[in-house]
């Protein structure tokens, strides 16, 4: 059915993928937007449409394409934008148009928990932001999704992050809030379900809390093998090469997402643990099996 049809930007990327696969899950027809590979998304039961989600003549395009009438909307500071707040800002505002004027029902945006409380040097929650309040100011009925650290980060092969057997690494060895992407789709599934309950509302999406020694210990005992835990990078290394996310993550050690978990299992009882997710997603990056025997 029409009003069960989603359209998913950036469906083949690390949020993008999983959140499509919970959206097939719960029963709606997935179109993705995709610049080049098809392949992977028609194996989870999408619809690719071939389409650069950051420029306005492709998302009418793809609008039209799929006919859906809810749109799972992300933007990206690092690749997409460049490192470019403005570019960034503009991704959204051109979903944001291009949403209104295809007539989307519900439009759902990815955001960052505690996007406002963020200093002024971490650039790239700083459009999330601005969007934000575009979004609420358009006059589209909305939901605005906040995950916090994503689980995927502790096996990110293209930011020098694999995860291997018998190790975990992170930028931080200090307490955290964790989500997986896969729960990001399964909260957009209940939001898209129940559009009035959800409507012009926000959602901290935060499923498990520990510090990196703990991320370790779940990892060994979902794998069965000793894992070792260690800093991705030394943080003055962090500071000087990473110096962004550096300063997202001291406001993890010294401030801290303010969302609990419990708060979001209340809308998700079986949201993902660290235990979960290396079950969920078991694979190192080489493709040997987490989970054996």
């Amino acid at each position: 059915m029409v009003n069960d049809r989603v359209l998913v930007l950036c469906a083949t990327g690390k949020a993008g993928r999983n959140v499509c696969l919970a959206l097939v899950e719960a029963g709606f027809d997935v179109y993705g937007t995709t610049r080049s590979a098809p392949g992977p998304l028609a194996a989870l039961g999408v619809t690719p449409v071939l389409a650069d989600y950051t420029r306005r003549d492709d998302l009418d395009r793809a609008l039209v394409e799929s006919n859906a009438r809810k749109i799972f909307v992300l933007t990206d500071y690092f690749r997409a934008a460049n490192h470019s707040i403005k570019r960034e800002v503009e991704q959204g505002k051109h979903a944001i148009d291009a949403a209104k004027a295809a007539g989307v029902d519900h439009l759902i945006f990815m955001s960052v928990a505690d996007a406002e409380r963020f200093d002024a040097k971490t650039h790239h929650i700083k459009a999330k932001v601005t969007l934000e309040d575009q979004l609420r100011q358009s006059g589209l009925r909305h939901t605005i999704l906040r995950p916090a650290a994503f689980f995927e980060n502790l096996d990110d092969a293209a930011n020098w992050n694999p995860l291997k057997k018998g190790r975990v690494s992170f930028l931080t060895e200090k307490h955290c809030k964790f989500c997986s992407t896969y729960d990001i789709g399964r909260a957009a599934a209940i939001a898209f379900h129940h559009p009035e309950d959800w409507a012009g509302k926000s959602l901290d999406v935060v499923t498990w809390q520990g510090d990196l020694a703990a991320i370790a210990a779940a990892l060994q005992t979902v794998s069965g093998v000793p894992v070792r835990a260690r800093l991705a990078m030394p943080i003055a290394l962090r500071r000087l090469f990473l110096n962004d996310l550096h300063h997202m993550c001291l406001y993890f050690e010294n401030e801290g997402i303010a969302a609990n978990p419990d708060d979001f299992k209340a809308i998700v009882p079986n949201a993902l643990s660290a235990e979960d997710w290396f079950r969920f997603h078991n694979r190192y990056a080489n493709g040997e099996p987490i989970v054996t025997g």
